[in-house]
């Protein structure tokens, strides 16, 4: 005579059954949830490192130029860190704009903020925004032409200090365009310094710390930039001197140098 199972046994077999499926489900749920938040961490700080590389591969290539026209009221090249309560800023001339057209009015030479702001669709974050100018200008960077883009959002602090290298120190602030600051030289070092929340709220720190290539200020002026063998300089009707050429057309005293810096020396942007 054939057995069967009973109802009892079938019932205990569909219990262990769904307890191991649970336990599979679980533990898979577990691994997927660590698994994503390993993968935000990770993107998260990628992000912040992005940001901090992009910081310190411009601010390596910051220059101030002493060709300035006199008469203007903003000067084209300029260093100028300011420090606030929990979000730094800091703005500069610099060599590394790219041109994306060849017949554009843009040059290799622009301006840069690094500033903060309140994110538009959640105001409780804070994202850093760059700014760069197409080309230098006379005008507040910010009011000049030019593009705005998210750097790192939802950022906590950001801190930049700048290492003074003739009197041994860091500031909290510098200025190249101010007497009471530090006219026409730059930091020999800029260390950044930017907080985060990691995936637990907790406050993280990043720290970098970039050189900055050119300390001293650029100088084209034609008395200072006569090529051997080339005809004495000649002194024009409005007081300047210049080389072979003379002035130019309808400004007597402005000098035309064919030896002038060609990135933000002399030259009016274009």
């Amino acid at each position: 005579m054939k057995r069967g199972f009973t109802l009892v046994e079938i019932m205990v077999a569909v219990a262990i059954l769904a307890m191991a499926l649970v336990m599979v489900f679980a533990s898979m749920r577990t691994t997927f949830k660590t698994k994503s938040a390993i993968e935000a961490q990770s993107s998260r700080y990628r992000t912040v490192r992005l940001a901090l590389e992009r910081m310190a591969r411009e601010l390596s290539m910051a220059y101030v130029s002493q060709n300035e026209d006199t008469f203007q009221q903003e000067r084209r090249t300029f260093f100028q860190g300011k420090r606030h309560t929990d979000f730094d800023e800091v703005r500069f001339s610099y060599f590394g704009h790219q041109r994306l057209y060849a017949d554009g009015r843009e040059c290799d030479t622009a301006q840069v903020i690094y500033f903060t702001t309140r994110d538009r669709d959640d105001t409780r974050k804070t994202n850093l925004l760059r700014r760069e100018t197409r080309r230098l200008s006379n005008l507040k960077p910010e009011d000049a032409p030019g593009e705005t883009d998210i750097v790192c959002d939802d950022i906590v602090k950001l801190k930049l200090d700048y290492w003074d290298a003739r009197d041994k120190q860091w500031r909290e602030e510098w200025v190249t365009t101010a007497a009471d600051g530090q006219p026409d030289r730059l930091p020999s070092r800029v260390r950044i310094t930017m907080t985060v929340h990691d995936e637990r709220g907790k406050e993280v720190p990043f720290q970098t710390e970039v050189r900055l290539q050119m300390q001293e200020p650029l100088n084209s002026k034609p008395n200072d930039q006569q090529m051997p063998g080339s005809p004495p300089l000649a002194t024009t009707p409005g007081g300047t001197t210049g080389g072979t050429g003379g002035t130019t057309g309808g400004n007597p005293g402005r000098a035309t140098n064919p030896f002038a810096n060609p990135l933000g020396g002399l030259g009016r942007p274009q």
